[in-house]
């Protein structure tokens, strides 16, 4: 499971620095950067009429029980959960990272990133819950890279891939059923 990722801010990253400009500009102080928990608010990169926007977004859906979070979603069956079902559909969000973390059955922690990528996008859902943005990591099988660590791993797009997740259904489940990246692990 994607339990917790990180959102640094190096300046001389294009990509990380559009985001965060506009992220200052419309919703100053309202965001954490840094390693990103559950329950943390982040930027989630959405469609919203017609337009590619950054939004502060808390990291978890309301759970079952009081003070649960819903954290991830397999992409494998999130189309068939009720919790999911209707956001996969119409709100797709995408998170912005710069590595994600994981713990392999000794509780060592590693930093997870893209090969030839300095931004990873967290492919994700997102709802609004008593008028906040909230989002989930959608998950999936783990690719050689991962599999020595855990057996589950975020969905991960490139720059090119945002687009298409956020606004096009159809290219969505192509992705999902996509091949997951190589990445590089550091134990931490």
């Amino acid at each position: 499971m994607c339990a917790r990722y990180e959102f640094y801010t190096p300046t001389d990253n294009e990509e990380l620095a559009a985001i965060l400009e506009m992220m200052d500009r419309l919703y100053p102080g309202e965001y954490k950067t840094g390693e990103i928990l559950p329950g943390d608010t982040a930027p989630a990169v959405i469609e919203r009429r017609e337009k590619i926007v950054p939004v502060p977004a808390v990291f978890g859906f309301p759970g079952f029980r009081n003070g649960q979070l819903l954290i991830n979603a397999r992409s494998e069956t999130a189309a068939e959960k009720k919790t999911f079902a209707e956001s996969l559909r119409e709100r797709r969000a995408v998170l912005p990272a710069t590595g994600f973390y994981e713990w392999d059955a000794g509780r060592a922690k590693y930093l997870f990133t893209v090969d030839g990528l300095a931004v990873a996008y967290l492919c994700g859902l997102w709802k609004l819950v008593e008028g906040k943005f909230r989002f989930v990591i959608l998950t999936r099988e783990a690719n050689e890279t991962m599999s020595p660590v855990h057996d589950r791993m975020p969905v991960i797009v490139g720059a090119d891939g945002v687009r298409p997740w956020l606004t096009d259904v159809s290219a969505a489940m192509d992705i999902l059923a996509n091949a997951a990246p190589a990445l590089t692990a550091v134990r931490v």
